[in-house]
């Protein structure tokens, strides 16, 4: 497994590439920035379940009469979804409601909220839909949109939202004033089985990130190989 096919695929992953990880820190300096070590691999919090969130766990920035999240596969057929919430829901018209669930896919342009196989290939990827208050159903499929919908990033739903296309490894978090500490592992597995190579290859990030969705930190914190293939399991 060479490195820089690895290195490809962790920043595929992330949606940022390597030489942009000192960049980003500008926006910090140096000793703020030192203030929020990295965490632990069982500090800080894991993010919220999106299965039983309803519209009183978000405070969007635009008035919704309900929205809802769709995986699609790479095809835009739909897999699987979460709803927020289904009270919301039934009070829709009947005209609403056919709406919402006509919606169609719409691919993501870049890496956001795309989800992917372990050999790197693009799986599928999500969709927000909602219904505004003119009862006009709105597609939404880029970071930028989420954090112009979400406004301030200030509960464990909207964190999970935002971090939804994170799907490679365990997310840790702890929030600190308006600041977000970030541990983020991202898994990279061999392509080539019998030939001696790793299983896998673990790559622990950090990410520091504030309430408006800004990253002003995106550095590795750590790499490490495994050859069991258990092993690399335990990191998902």
């Amino acid at each position: 497994m060479k490195i820089v096919k690895i290195m490809l695929l962790a920043v595929l992953i992330l949606g940022v590439q390597v030489e942009n990880a000192h960049c980003r820190s500008h926006t910090m300096g140096k000793k703020q920035w030192q203030q929020y070590k990295p965490l632990k691999t069982n500090e800080g919090r894991k993010p919220a379940s999106l299965k039983s969130a309803k519209l009183s766990d978000v405070h969007l920035a635009k008035a919704v009469k309900y929205f809802d999240i769709k995986q699609y596969n790479i095809y835009g057929e739909y897999i699987a979804g979460w709803s927020f919430d289904m009270a919301a829901y039934n009070k829709l018209s009947t005209n609403d409601k056919k709406k919402i669930r006509s919606a169609r896919a719409k691919k993501p342009k870049h890496s956001f909220w795309k989800y992917s196989f372990n050999d790197g290939a693009v799986a599928g990827f999500y969709n927000l839909h909602y219904i505004d208050s003119h009862s006009k159903v709105q597609t939404i499929n880029s970071r930028k949109d989420l954090l112009s919908f979400l406004g301030t990033v200030d509960t464990p739903a909207e964190l999970s939202m935002l971090l939804l296309g994170d799907v490679y490894g365990k997310i840790r978090y702890r929030k600190m004033g308006t600041i977000y500490n970030l541990r983020s592992n991202v898994l990279s597995f061999s392509d080539c089985d019998g030939c001696g190579e790793p299983a896998c290859t673990l790559f622990v990030r950090q990410r520091i990130m504030n309430n408006r969705g800004a990253i002003l930190l995106d550095r590795q914190v750590s790499e490490k190989s495994f050859k069991s293939e258990k092993k690399c399991r335990s990191f998902k």
